[in-house]
């Protein structure tokens, strides 16, 4: 092939003409391999290599585990809505959500945190220390245990890992719910979804915008190059997973019939499509599943049962 373009030339010429070819040819394929090798560490190990601690909680619903794009769900326990005050298990099960996230954020570098009830944005200073040294547990105890100021698991794992936070909550629903709320309480009634069906129509609603908002919300963080791969993890009250399941079950948001008067936000009832191209993963921490929480009374569904499409699992 030399001598077909260079007829004229020395031999010596040629030898050394083709010797640069060779050269430059292997540093272009080791050029090519050196990318291939920093693309695919990028990526995340498939959810079945990655073995969850069990101190910690337990996998309890999963569907697509090998999808290159993926939300963690992890159940929380919250303070009280009315005073702020912890419950019994409140700051173990925050303490718990902390070490959950920040495991997530080491072993699979999730770069966006996406929690409930929050409004705004709380973006990152700089690439996430991974490898930072962790809180010890007596501190990470007294930090989430005072009451003086507002302090959640969430906003402790940005102040320590510089994590992104981005709102998922549709701010008039979020208001809705909050003061049907306050009124019944006001009312001196019992708090109870059940008893006020228009308070528990307008809590699944809420729920269901969350849940086709992470998403949305996370590929908009991706394609503007806020995070590095299309992840994320979010935190929601336990109370959710029951509605949360059952819609990525049914592969659609049903309400049955819908109180009147309700406007709903949400522009698609299909969850056929987050399903097919994202992996969700919920996972509740070892206290809350201790105290009470079972898969049976969650979700309806058997345990153990593998959904009607077979990619997606109850454990």
């Amino acid at each position: 092939m030399i001598q077909m373009f260079l007829p004229g030339f020395p031999t010596l010429l040629r030898v050394r003409f083709m010797w640069l070819i060779l050269f430059c040819s292997f540093w272009l394929l080791s050029g090519s391999s050196l990318q291939a090798a920093e693309s695919a560490d990028a990526s995340l190990l498939p959810a079945a290599q990655v073995s969850f601690p069990e101190q910690l909680g337990t996998i309890v619903y999963q569907t697509q585990p090998e999808a290159s794009s993926r939300i963690y769900i992890i159940a929380n326990g919250h303070r009280s809505a009315i005073n702020g005050a912890n419950a019994t298990d409140t700051v173990q099960a925050q303490i718990e959500t902390f070490r959950i996230g920040e495991w997530l954020i080491k072993q699979n570098r999730i770069e966006l945190l996406l929690p409930e009830g929050f409004f705004g944005a709380m973006g990152r200073s700089g690439a996430i220390d991974a490898t930072k040294s962790p809180l010890d547990n007596q501190t990470l105890q007294d930090t989430l245990a005072d009451t003086t100021h507002f302090i959640n698991a969430e906003l402790l794992l940005h102040e320590q890992y510089d994590i992104g936070l981005e709102q998922v909550e549709n701010r008039q629903l979020y208001r809705d719910v909050r003061d049907r709320l306050g009124s019944q309480l006001q009312a001196g009634a019992a708090f109870s979804f059940s008893h006020d069906s228009e308070l528990a129509h307008l809590q699944k609603l809420r729920t269901a915008y969350v849940l086709q908002a992470a998403p949305t919300v996370t590929a908009a963080a991706y394609q503007q190059g806020r995070i590095a791969a299309p992840n994320a993890m979010m935190t929601i009250g336990l109370s959710h997973l029951k509605d949360i399941i059952s819609f990525l079950e049914a592969g659609k948001i049903d309400f049955g019939q819908q109180t009147e008067g309700s406007a709903s936000p949400l522009r698609d009832t299909d969850l056929e499509p987050i399903k097919k191209h994202v992996g969700i993963t919920v996972v509740v921490p070892r206290t809350l599943m201790t105290s009470g929480f079972t898969m049976v009374a969650a979700s309806g569904l058997a345990k153990n049962q593998p959904s009607r499409d077979g990619q997606a699992k109850i454990f």
